[in-house]
């Protein structure tokens, strides 16, 4: 798992179950809030929306720096504008997609989705 929420920083504010896309984050107990390894996607949006720095990367996690599609590959099917839990992928169908890089948070959903690897993810 790439975050883990320290038990003894956690306030319970939920800040970060909040800012999760993916339904991660569980509340546990009044004031504990837990990360679902198999449902988060590394993105880093609760660590960076903790106001308690409870939440604490893995000593191996390497966020992901920028995620494009390559337009000369990307057929337009959609499959990764639909996949994106920010919607930051637009385009048209059978035209090549693009990716807002103000609206994406960086958790490569679109390139697991993509059938063509027309997405280029950047560690």
């Amino acid at each position: 798992m790439a975050f883990s929420i320290d038990k003894d920083s956690c306030v319970g504010c939920g800040g970060c179950a909040f800012m999760c896309l993916f339904g991660a984050i569980g509340k546990v107990s009044d004031k504990l809030y837990e990360i679902n390894a198999e449902k988060c996607m590394s993105c880093g949006q609760c660590f960076d929306v903790c106001i308690n720095s409870a939440i604490k990367p893995a000593a191996d996690y390497k966020p992901i720096k920028s995620v494009k599609i390559n337009a000369e590959k990307c057929i337009g099917c959609s499959l990764c504008a639909r996949a994106c839990p920010a919607g930051a992928i637009s385009g048209e169908i059978k035209s090549p997609f693009v990716i807002s890089s103000e609206k994406c948070i960086k958790c490569g959903v679109c390139a697991t989705k993509c059938k063509k690897d027309a997405i280029d993810v950047a560690f």
